[in-house]
């Protein structure tokens, strides 16, 4: 089984390259941001060391986490970010690393881990590749301006908080320009996955 990390900041468009994986080359895909939010449920272990370090004030009604509310703690606080991440990482990564485990007995060919955090989840650990998804921050801030309707403000805040693209280049083998036309970027994807099979 070959095991790609899919990496690159927000508004890159990791989910585009996993869909991509997916459809064309049955790709089994697991994403760090979902496995954190089943973690964050009611009742689970994030969800638990999140209410002891926050507090009741970043649950909704029904006692859920407001991840509004959280999100708009730690993206203007770098320190509670860190706590944040130090309350999720490692109980993501104990997730991922048995789900590999698991898909390797049932003779999956392509897993793909999508994060956008490559260092902290140890990508470099277990991923035979490790892909930097790349797209100019001008383009990014656009995309997340459309489709989430982030404002300027908030954009920059968590371009602040995020690595550069240095750090990516640094951890990651490959770099996908997921700027161009999706048919482009397909075949980029196309090339490099014959390479890996010859």
């Amino acid at each position: 089984m070959k095991v790609i990390g899919i990496t690159g900041g927000v508004g890159s468009g990791k989910s585009t390259i996993t869909d991509i994986l997916k459809d064309r080359y049955n790709a089994f895909v697991i994403s760090t941001d979902h496995v954190a939010h089943i973690l964050m449920e009611k009742g689970n272990i994030s969800y638990n060391l999140i209410l002891e370090n926050f507090g009741e004030k970043i649950l909704d009604q029904e006692g859920n986490i407001d991840r509004k509310v959280l999100g708009s703690i730690v993206y203007t606080k770098s320190d509670k970010l860190e706590l944040l991440n130090s309350l999720t990482h490692p109980y993501v990564m104990k997730y991922v690393l048995d789900v590999i485990e698991e898909k390797r007995n049932e003779n999956v060919e392509l897993l793909c881990v999508e994060t956008a955090l490559p260092k902290a989840a140890g990508l470099s650990g277990f991923c035979d590749e490790i892909w930097y998804i790349y797209v100019p921050e001008d383009a990014r801030r656009e995309r997340l301006q459309k489709s989430r309707n982030y404002t300027n403000e908030k954009i920059d805040s968590i371009f602040s908080n995020q690595i550069k693209e240095n750090e990516y280049k640094e951890v990651s083998t490959r770099i996908i320009d997921n700027s161009f036309p999706i048919e482009n970027v397909a075949k980029q994807i196309e090339l490099i996955l014959k390479k890996l099979q010859s």
